[in-house]
């Protein structure tokens, strides 16, 4: 089943170019996008802990938290983001 995570990061992680090419690079992860600094929305059938052992092995041991999406959440985003973040696909 495809959950949708919010992956945050500290800057010590790398750029947002490393670390999107990182993420890109991780199998597990089905979808990814951006709108917000050191932020990526994933879309993943794995668990939170799958995918962080899987960024640790890209990125090394620096600060940054996974956590899966709620029904109970609100924001300002961009539709597009939303849209992934609902629907777990891209339309």
């Amino acid at each position: 089943m495809r959950k949708a995570y919010l992956f945050v990061y500290s800057n010590d992680l790398g750029t947002r170019e490393n670390v999107k090419n990182a993420v890109d690079s991780i199998e597990d992860i089905l979808l990814w996008r951006y709108d917000l600094p050191n932020t990526f929305y994933i879309i993943s059938e794995s668990s939170a802990n799958e995918i962080s052992k899987q960024i640790r092995e890209k990125l090394g041991d620096k600060r940054f938290i996974i956590t899966e999406i709620s029904t109970n959440k609100q924001g300002w985003l961009p539709r597009k983001s939303w849209d992934l973040i609902n629907n777990k696909n891209r339309e």
